[in-house]
Protein backbone atom coordinates (compact mmCIF):
# COMPACT_ATOMS: atom_id res chain seq x y z
CA UNK A 1 0.00 0.00 0.00
CA UNK A 2 1.42 3.49 -0.77
CA UNK A 3 2.00 6.16 1.35
CA UNK A 4 -0.54 8.03 -0.14
CA UNK A 5 -3.50 5.42 0.32
CA UNK A 6 -2.07 4.88 3.64
CA UNK A 7 -2.76 8.62 4.70
CA UNK A 8 -6.03 8.22 3.29
CA UNK A 9 -7.06 5.00 5.55
CA UNK A 10 -6.21 6.87 8.45
CA UNK A 11 -8.77 9.81 7.32
CA UNK A 12 -5.89 12.54 7.28
CA UNK A 13 -7.03 14.29 4.10
CA UNK A 14 -6.08 17.29 2.73
CA UNK A 15 -7.97 20.58 1.98
CA UNK A 16 -7.40 19.53 -2.33
CA UNK A 17 -8.58 15.90 -1.16
CA UNK A 18 -12.41 17.74 -0.81
CA UNK A 19 -13.78 19.06 -4.25
CA UNK A 20 -16.51 20.96 -2.25
CA UNK A 21 -19.57 22.34 -4.53
CA UNK A 22 -23.13 22.96 -3.16
CA UNK A 23 -25.37 23.17 -6.25
CA UNK A 24 -28.92 21.81 -4.69
CA UNK A 25 -30.03 23.04 -1.26
CA UNK A 26 -32.77 21.67 0.88
CA UNK A 27 -34.72 23.22 3.73
CA UNK A 28 -36.90 21.24 5.47
CA UNK A 29 -39.97 23.74 7.78
CA UNK A 30 -42.61 23.04 9.94
CA UNK A 31 -45.69 24.81 11.48
CA UNK A 32 -43.31 26.48 14.17
CA UNK A 33 -42.20 30.43 14.20
CA UNK A 34 -38.37 29.22 12.94
CA UNK A 35 -39.76 28.44 9.34
CA UNK A 36 -38.79 32.05 7.97
CA UNK A 37 -35.76 31.89 9.39
CA UNK A 38 -34.41 28.77 8.46
CA UNK A 39 -35.70 29.74 4.78
CA UNK A 40 -34.26 33.42 4.66
CA UNK A 41 -30.69 31.58 5.91
CA UNK A 42 -31.38 28.79 2.84
CA UNK A 43 -32.74 31.76 0.63
CA UNK A 44 -29.58 33.72 0.88
CA UNK A 45 -27.09 30.79 1.24
CA UNK A 46 -28.42 29.49 -2.66
CA UNK A 47 -28.45 33.31 -4.35
CA UNK A 48 -24.22 33.33 -2.61
CA UNK A 49 -23.79 29.65 -4.06
CA UNK A 50 -25.81 30.25 -7.32
CA UNK A 51 -27.48 26.82 -5.92
CA UNK A 52 -31.58 25.29 -6.55
CA UNK A 53 -33.88 25.17 -3.41
CA UNK A 54 -36.01 22.80 -2.75
CA UNK A 55 -38.37 23.41 0.42
CA UNK A 56 -40.16 20.39 1.78
CA UNK A 57 -42.32 19.94 4.54
CA UNK A 58 -43.53 16.56 6.03
CA UNK A 59 -46.41 15.22 7.66
CA UNK A 60 -45.24 12.64 9.58
CA UNK A 61 -47.98 9.68 9.90
CA UNK A 62 -46.62 8.78 13.12
CA UNK A 63 -48.17 11.16 14.50
CA UNK A 64 -51.80 10.22 13.40
CA UNK A 65 -51.01 6.96 15.39
CA UNK A 66 -53.67 4.61 17.24
CA UNK A 67 -56.04 7.77 17.61
CA UNK A 68 -55.92 9.00 14.22
CA UNK A 69 -56.73 5.53 12.78
CA UNK A 70 -59.52 5.10 15.18
CA UNK A 71 -60.76 9.01 14.43
CA UNK A 72 -61.03 7.87 10.81
CA UNK A 73 -62.84 4.66 11.79
CA UNK A 74 -65.63 6.04 14.28
CA UNK A 75 -66.03 9.34 12.37
CA UNK A 76 -66.79 7.46 8.99
CA UNK A 77 -63.59 7.25 7.52
CA UNK A 78 -62.73 11.41 7.81
CA UNK A 79 -58.68 10.64 8.00
CA UNK A 80 -58.21 11.12 4.97
CA UNK A 81 -60.29 14.39 4.46
CA UNK A 82 -58.04 15.38 7.66
CA UNK A 83 -54.66 14.45 5.95
CA UNK A 84 -55.94 15.99 2.91
CA UNK A 85 -56.32 18.98 4.73
CA UNK A 86 -53.02 18.90 6.41
CA UNK A 87 -51.20 18.70 2.88
CA UNK A 88 -53.23 21.71 2.07
CA UNK A 89 -52.06 23.59 4.72
CA UNK A 90 -48.48 22.37 4.37
CA UNK A 91 -48.97 23.63 0.70
CA UNK A 92 -50.08 27.35 1.72
CA UNK A 93 -46.44 27.11 4.22
CA UNK A 94 -44.57 26.00 1.02
CA UNK A 95 -45.78 28.39 -1.24
CA UNK A 96 -45.27 31.37 1.05
CA UNK A 97 -41.40 30.20 0.92
CA UNK A 98 -41.04 29.36 -2.93
CA UNK A 99 -42.53 33.21 -3.23
CA UNK A 100 -39.38 34.36 -1.12
CA UNK A 101 -37.22 32.54 -3.28
CA UNK A 102 -38.51 33.40 -6.49
CA UNK A 103 -38.56 36.94 -5.25
CA UNK A 104 -34.69 36.63 -4.83
CA UNK A 105 -33.98 35.12 -8.01
CA UNK A 106 -33.65 31.73 -6.74
CA UNK A 107 -34.51 27.94 -8.65
CA UNK A 108 -37.50 26.89 -6.29
CA UNK A 109 -39.01 23.30 -5.97
CA UNK A 110 -41.62 22.59 -3.36
CA UNK A 111 -42.92 19.29 -2.26
CA UNK A 112 -45.34 17.80 0.46
CA UNK A 113 -43.90 14.72 2.02
CA UNK A 114 -46.27 11.73 4.09
CA UNK A 115 -44.29 9.44 5.75
CA UNK A 116 -43.57 7.30 9.01
CA UNK A 117 -41.47 10.00 10.28
CA UNK A 118 -40.27 13.68 9.94
CA UNK A 119 -36.61 12.74 9.69
CA UNK A 120 -36.82 9.68 7.72
CA UNK A 121 -38.52 11.43 4.84
CA UNK A 122 -35.92 14.57 4.78
CA UNK A 123 -32.93 11.86 5.10
CA UNK A 124 -34.27 9.75 2.58
CA UNK A 125 -35.62 12.77 0.18
CA UNK A 126 -32.09 14.16 0.61
CA UNK A 127 -30.41 11.29 -0.42
CA UNK A 128 -32.45 10.30 -3.59
CA UNK A 129 -32.53 13.62 -4.72
CA UNK A 130 -28.75 14.03 -4.44
CA UNK A 131 -29.10 17.20 -2.02
CA UNK A 132 -25.55 19.36 -0.98
CA UNK A 133 -26.72 20.57 2.06
CA UNK A 134 -29.55 20.13 4.27
CA UNK A 135 -30.90 23.66 6.77
CA UNK A 136 -32.87 22.72 9.26
CA UNK A 137 -34.40 24.50 12.34
CA UNK A 138 -33.68 23.52 15.73
CA UNK A 139 -36.55 25.30 17.38
CA UNK A 140 -40.06 23.04 16.22
CA UNK A 141 -41.31 21.13 18.96
CA UNK A 142 -41.36 21.81 22.70
CA UNK A 143 -41.66 20.39 26.25
CA UNK A 144 -43.22 16.67 26.02
CA UNK A 145 -43.75 16.79 22.27
CA UNK A 146 -40.02 16.91 21.81
CA UNK A 147 -39.20 14.37 25.20
CA UNK A 148 -41.87 11.67 22.95
CA UNK A 149 -40.81 12.19 19.58
CA UNK A 150 -36.76 13.40 19.89
CA UNK A 151 -35.51 15.96 17.76
CA UNK A 152 -35.86 15.86 14.55
CA UNK A 153 -32.68 17.91 13.24
CA UNK A 154 -30.99 16.29 15.62
CA UNK A 155 -31.24 13.32 13.74
CA UNK A 156 -31.06 14.81 10.04
CA UNK A 157 -27.46 15.81 11.58
CA UNK A 158 -26.49 12.89 12.75
CA UNK A 159 -28.20 10.30 9.87
CA UNK A 160 -27.69 12.09 6.61
CA UNK A 161 -25.42 12.30 4.29
CA UNK A 162 -24.10 15.53 3.28
CA UNK A 163 -23.80 18.39 5.56
CA UNK A 164 -26.12 19.77 7.81
CA UNK A 165 -26.95 23.42 8.44
CA UNK A 166 -29.22 24.06 12.07
CA UNK A 167 -31.14 27.16 12.59
CA UNK A 168 -32.13 28.30 16.04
Amino acid sequence: MSKNNQTKKHGTNTFEDYNVTINKILVAIDKSGYKNKATAYAVTLARSLGAELTVIHVIAKSSFGATGDLLGYYRGGKLKAYQDALKSEAEKLLKKAVEFGEKEGIQMHSEVIMDSSAEKAIIDYAKKQKIDLIVVGTKGMTGIEKFLMGSVANDVITYAHCPVLAIR
